[in-house]
């Protein structure tokens, strides 16, 4: 096994300790999140840790952790831009940028966010910043969490035998994750609003045969992904464009992806 952290939480690691692992991970200490992962779902295959106990600590830990960070940002507010290095970073155009993307977008940068490791940190303090609610914040990074977190410990589980190979695997396995879950949700929402609005139609058929129909424009007014329209426009144009979106301004406002230049 390859020197670094990994060998030793292995050897000194208890529930206790990568709980607060992934705590200081989650305010800014350099301590690798994947890696302390990882660790408990080797230990968990080790018979150290029972595996409900690894996913449990793992979900636990990254969420107070980024809730943490969440809080203090949302304490420095505003303030934060005054920083020197703030307004280099940051300047007005781009910072007005940031604050139309999170009007629109708000969770699902979150969400988004949550599988980019190098944004994370950014994405939780700009959120705080722009005023999003606790309880939106725990909402969008909660089911991201639950999604990525028991993936990298299942993965240091099945595969502990080959440490460091699932170790430099840990971040790329987030990036498809990502890339599958949006997919899986595209075709989720395209399904569900294909059925959502012919089951309405039929039904409000057979009650009212006599009523004459009306058609009305459906508006094209976007309202951040939570429309007050059918069921089938709220999924369809939520989860199928709003996700994608969300992602595609993160990239852009932060200067990463595609075509993106790094800001000075």
């Amino acid at each position: 096994m390859a020197a670094g952290p990994l060998p030793w939480l292995l050897t000194h690691g208890t529930a206790a300790l990568l709980f607060a692992a992934l705590v200081a991970g989650g305010m800014g200490v350099p301590i690798p999140e994947d890696l302390v992962l990882l660790s408990l779902g080797i230990l968990a295959h080790r018979d150290v840790l029972p595996i409900a106990l690894a996913v449990a600590v793992a979900v636990a830990g990254v969420l107070c952790g980024d809730t943490a960070l969440f809080l203090t940002a949302q304490r420095l507010g505003p303030a934060l831009y005054e920083h020197p290095r703030m307004k280099k970073l940051l300047p007005p155009e781009r910072r007005e940028r940031l604050a139309r993307l999170y009007a629109r977008h708000g969770g699902r940068c979150i969400f988004v966010g949550r599988f980019l490791s190098v944004l994370r940190g950014a994405v939780f303090i700009m959120a705080a910043v722009h005023g999003m609610r606790l309880r939106d914040f725990l909402l969008w990074d909660g089911l991201a969490l639950c999604l990525s977190a028991p993936v990298v410990v299942a993965l240091g589980y099945a595969f502990s035998h080959s440490v460091d190979a699932v170790a430099k695997g840990a971040a790329r396995a987030e990036h498809l994750l990502v890339l599958a879950t949006t997919a899986a949700l595209l075709a989720v929402g395209a399904c569900a609003g294909c059925a959502c609005g012919a089951w309405p139609s039929a039904r409000g058929d057979a009650r009212k045969p006599h009523t004459p129909k009306t058609e009305t424009p459906v508006s094209t007014r976007d309202t951040g992904g939570f429309s007050k329209e059918s069921g089938s426009d709220l999924l369809s144009r939520a989860v199928s464009r709003e996700v994608p979106s969300a992602l595609e301004g993160l990239t852009s406002v932060f200067g990463m992806g595609t075509g993106g230049t790094p800001p000075t």
